[in-house]
């Protein structure tokens, strides 16, 4: 492999999702979750997002295995907004700056190109600029930071939304 490579995530992909996302959960602000993800969990995630083309799941694969993932997901459940989704990419630590992050964008705005999204937001806590140059690379665009809205490890932490259009 010359790189990540992007890929469709299926159930099995479960346990290597987790073992990129649970360390974030655990360990740093970049996820307002707060109790890690199971594998039973996770696969009926990707079961359920794999059914609307609005939000689909990637994976991205190296030399050493699944590396990152991409998802879209409802920005609200209330009907109006089905056309809008929140996005997120998640690398595993050690594993960034590699072109995993890009590859899950080009293979996730693809696929969503193809579907009636219009609108597509990403939340970033900062301080993250790999992140916000990840976002800003794919059009996306810095609309609004909400001040202290999250609590996590004792303290507040600010909220950055981007805004990509379709």
């Amino acid at each position: 492999m010359s790189g990540p490579v992007a890929r469709r995530a299926i159930p099995a992909d479960a346990a290597g999702i987790n073992a990129v996302y649970n360390p974030y959960i655990r360990d740093t602000a970049a996820t307002f979750e707060l109790v890690e993800h199971d594998e039973a969990q996770r696969r009926r995630w990707i079961e359920e997002r794999c059914a609307d083309p609005r939000h689909p799941v990637f994976v991205a694969e190296d030399e050493s295995g699944l590396c990152g993932f991409a998802n879209a997901g409802p920005f609200d459940p209330r009907g109006a907004y089905a056309t809008s989704v929140k996005v997120s990419v998640f690398v595993g630590f050690g594993r960034q700056g590699r072109g995993a992050g890009r590859a899950l964008y080009e293979a996730l705005f693809e696929a969503l190109a193809a579907t009636d999204v219009h609108r597509a937001y990403a939340l970033i806590v900062p301080p993250n600029p790999a992140s916000v140059a990840l976002h800003e690379r794919f059009g996306f665009v810095h609309v609004a930071t909400l001040s202290e809205v999250g609590r996590k490890f004792g303290r507040y932490w600010d909220v950055m939304w981007f805004e990509k259009r379709f």
